[in-house]
């Protein structure tokens, strides 16, 4: 276990060497919420609820999704890539470490530094500067083990695709079309409750409404009662099973193929 805690503190100080990165990226996110409070503005002109959304939950909804989106991404998948690529996945397979927790635990000090250098600044600047406000329900208690959960589900996504390298070595283009499927499919884009009721069935059987929609509905809808925000939570842990058991089996038959050029 201390080794994993290692890798997660040797991640995050790493992210901080990477200033002029992190900055552009909050600015990125500061912008993105003034453009979505005039966006949503606009929709919200002439009514008041759609789809039973008022304008304040639709737009805290999509931006703090920019906001959590800085916390779940991984790049698991990239790293992972990158590493065959260069044949340094020669050095991290000989090591005495479970490979899967120990891509997990680089990602951890990555998630800490985005949630303090990033997500916090721009929700402080959501609710401060736009006015936005959380009608505090029951869910706000779940909202932390949401979160947790949510990275789960989104770093055990981009650790299957980053296995695929292991046949492919480039992920270019399966990670971007991962990357746009997630995003549109997963309430971060648009609230799920805009889609039609069909499509809002067929999504719940998929993961990726664990990682954006199930945290945000904890948190916008206040009338969520303990046992609703039990039961949304008890699908992303599910989620996150399936997936770390589906990563395992993955990572079993990928590594039997492995071909390093580099070194």
């Amino acid at each position: 276990m201390k080794s994993y805690v290692a890798l997660a503190r040797s991640s995050y100080m790493a992210a901080m060497m990477y200033r002029f990165s992190f900055s552009f990226t909050l600015i990125g996110n500061l912008l993105y919420i003034a453009l979505l409070y005039y966006l949503w503005g606009s929709i919200y002109r002439d009514v008041e609820t759609i789809r039973g959304m008022s304008f304040n939950q639709a737009f805290v909804y999509v931006a703090l999704a920019g906001a959590i989106f800085t916390m779940v991404k991984t790049w698991a998948d990239w790293e992972i890539s990158y590493h065959i690529r260069s044949g340094a996945i020669i050095m991290d397979l000989i090591k005495p470490l479970d490979f899967q927790l120990y891509a997990l635990s680089r990602t951890v000090g990555f998630l800490f530094f985005n949630v303090t250098m990033i997500a916090l600044p721009s929700a402080l600047v959501l609710f401060l500067l736009f006015g936005a406000n959380i009608e505090v329900g029951v869910g706000l208690l779940f909202l932390p083990a949401a979160l947790v959960l949510a990275f789960l589900v989104s770093f055990a996504i981009d650790y299957i695709i980053g296995l695929t390298s292991f046949y492919t070595e480039s992920i270019w283009g399966i990670s971007t079309t991962k990357e746009i499927i997630t995003t549109l499919l997963s309430g971060a884009l648009v609230p799920l409750q805009f889609f039609p009721d069909v499509a809002q069935r067929l999504l719940r059987f998929l993961p990726f409404q664990a990682i954006y929609h199930v945290p945000l509905t904890v948190l916008t809808s206040p009338d969520l009662g303990v046992k609703d925000c039990a039961a949304l939570l008890g699908t992303q842990a599910a989620w996150v099973l399936i997936l770390f058991v589906l990563g395992r089996f993955f990572f079993t038959r990928a590594s039997r193929v492995l071909t390093v050029s580099g070194g």
